[in-house]
């Protein structure tokens, strides 16, 4: 298992060296590093590597959702929105109870729920 301190030098490690360079972490392995520093209560690191996480794979499945999870735990209710909203939208009819629940969360915690017009429309499309 990878260690928050085997993937906690990705500043410049991200930055200097691509996805396709060997040993650069894949997206699990940010997934679960992000996951780490979230527990062991060190939230700016795992902002931080959640960012440089979404600027090298913006459309990880993983990275998104930990990354909106990070800004969840924060109350970064719009960074939350916006990273669910993408979420949902990769995953289509594929994307969880769950997710759909969070990104309402999201929306209603940043004072921005879909109107009830919206979400009956949106549950008939589905």
């Amino acid at each position: 298992m990878t260690t928050s301190a085997s993937l906690q030098a990705p500043r410049e490690f991200l930055v200097s060296r691509g996805p396709r360079t060997v040993g650069f972490p894949t997206p699990d392995q940010i997934r679960a590093s992000i996951q780490q520093l979230v527990s062991d209560n060190e939230l700016d690191q795992a902002q931080q590597l959640a960012e440089e996480g979404l600027e090298t794979y913006p459309d990880s499945e993983g990275v998104l959702a930990i990354s909106a999870l990070v800004a969840i735990v924060r109350q970064d209710w719009l960074c939350a929105v916006v990273m669910l909203e993408k979420l949902t939208f990769i995953q289509g009819d594929r994307a969880s109870d769950l997710t759909r629940m969070m990104l309402e969360r999201a929306r209603k915690c940043r004072g921005n729920a879909m109107p009830t017009k919206r979400q009956s429309i949106a549950a008939a499309a589905h």
